[in-house]
């Protein structure tokens, strides 16, 4: 009997090792994605910012619109209360102010997708840096990749510089 076959017993370690192996990548696999995801919101985030800087050297307030911005943001119309944003797969997009003549003028941008990494990006008008805030386990992780810190500046965001 000069077979040359598998043993049950050796597939069965061969499906064992796949196993342990994916199940470490994978969780390594979805972060880099959704960091990657991030620093690409960055760029957009920043843009967003930017563009409502201008909107405010030209009127004198920020405001709550994308449409009234002089850049392109991609996705459905959306809102979120009484601020229009954009809708993407993974991130919804907004200019916002806590009012229209407030200094303090917000340009934020969330996550959507997954709900358990939920985090957000944020521009201060009267701060320097891009601020990350984390909602939960998964998104505070996000937050501290990108910021390359472990600690808050305020006990809710982290800097990214």
């Amino acid at each position: 009997m000069n077979q040359r076959a598998f043993t049950l017993i050796e597939l069965l370690v061969v499906v064992l090792i796949i196993g342990i192996l994916s199940a470490i990548a994978l969780p390594q696999y979805t972060r880099a994605v959704e960091k990657s995801r991030a620093a690409e919101a960055l760029i957009l985030v920043r843009s967003i910012a930017d563009a409502n800087r201008r909107y405010y050297m030209a009127n004198g307030e920020y405001t709550w619109d994308l449409a009234d911005l002089d850049i392109e943001v991609r996705g459905e119309d959306s809102t979120y209360g009484n601020m229009a944003r954009k809708q993407s797969k993974s991130f919804q997009y907004g200019a916002r102010a806590t009012s229209k003549t407030d200094t303090t003028g917000v340009i934020g941008i969330g996550n959507r997708l997954p709900a358990d990494s939920y985090y957000s990006l944020r521009i201060f008008s009267d701060k320097s840096g891009v601020y990350c805030r984390g909602y939960v386990a998964a998104g505070e992780e996000i937050c501290k990749a990108l910021s390359g810190k472990s600690t808050k500046v305020d006990g809710t965001y982290y800097v990214i510089n």
